[in-house]
């Protein structure tokens, strides 16, 4: 994707506040961004928004988003989406729940939104690993 190409983007958190705040910032940058508060809608909007990116909360009730993002993988016809965690677990507990789910990689909530969205531009930018 080029750098002035807007993505589909689903944001799964069941905070509200970050929720909305993380989607606003992702569509004052043009992208199109769909909202999930809990895990269970998330397998119909996928199959709705076809999204490019995944940005997925680890914390959540019920189900962890490891847990949530395998099964979405495995479940997923395309081959293109990324799964990134968003979380405020510590970077080095990111890095094994990155390992562990399959995940494409994490981005801190604690990130800056600047740098939240060059982070989202390189995830969506650079080819996928086959």
């Amino acid at each position: 994707m080029d750098q002035g190409a807007t993505n589909t983007i689903i944001l799964v958190d069941d905070e509200p506040f970050i929720l909305s705040a993380t989607a606003k910032l992702l569509r004052s940058a043009g992208h199109t961004v769909h909202t999930c508060e809990q895990w269970t809608g998330v397998a119909a909007t996928i199959r709705e928004a076809d999204p490019d990116l995944i940005l997925m909360d680890y914390n959540m009730p019920a189900i962890k988003g490891d847990e949530l993002c395998r099964i979405v993988k495995r479940n997923s016809t395309n081959n293109a989406m990324r799964v990134i965690i968003f979380s405020s677990e510590p970077e080095s507990d990111l890095i094994d729940i990155v390992q562990r789910s399959g995940a494409d990689g994490y981005i801190p909530k604690h990130t800056a939104g600047h740098q939240l969205l060059k982070s989202i531009r390189e995830f969506t930018s650079c080819p996928h690993p086959a």
